[in-house]
């Protein structure tokens, strides 16, 4: 009997800690920033981080835009906070990079606030772009953006 105390305890601990996992605020879109869902980057439980003082905006491609070619350029507008190098295990509320990602896919960690997206196909793509610590995880609340954008001839 103890033994399914301890069974049954377990199970709700570790549903409890998939739960935080997979939980989020609303994503937010068209280049404002906010606490948003997990991404595939940085998902994990957000307990006991820091809050950071920068807000996110994708300057390009924007949210709902319709874009020929597949050369596309991603710009980011970051607010209240700065992108440093790598280089420190310190943690502060205005310093941290970017991860960046396509289609639910990592495609970057960066230190600037622009890059070029890689070739893709015709058809809707969404970008994800999170300001996170120097230790790649996410602040609390997340600070994070995205953009839906279509690729057309």
């Amino acid at each position: 009997m103890k033994q399914l105390r301890s069974l049954s305890a377990a199970l709700a601990l570790a549903a409890l800690v998939l739960a935080g996992c997979s939980s989020g605020g609303s994503s937010s879109s068209g280049g404002q920033s906010g606490s948003g869902q997990a991404s595939a980057t940085t998902a994990g439980n957000t307990a006991d981080r820091p809050a950071s003082t920068g807000k996110l905006a994708i300057e390009s491609p924007r949210n709902g835009q319709v874009v020929k070619g597949s050369n596309l350029m991603l710009k980011v507008d970051l607010t209240g906070a700065k992108v440093v190098p790598a280089t420190t295990t310190k943690i502060t509320p205005n310093q941290g990079h970017l991860h960046v990602t396509l289609d639910g896919k990592l495609i970057s960690m960066n230190y600037g606030l622009s890059e070029k997206l890689p070739k893709m196909n015709l058809g809707t793509h969404l970008v994800q772009v999170e300001f996170v610590a120097s230790d790649h995880l996410p602040f609390d609340p997340r600070v994070i953006t995205q953009a839906a954008f279509q690729v057309n001839g």
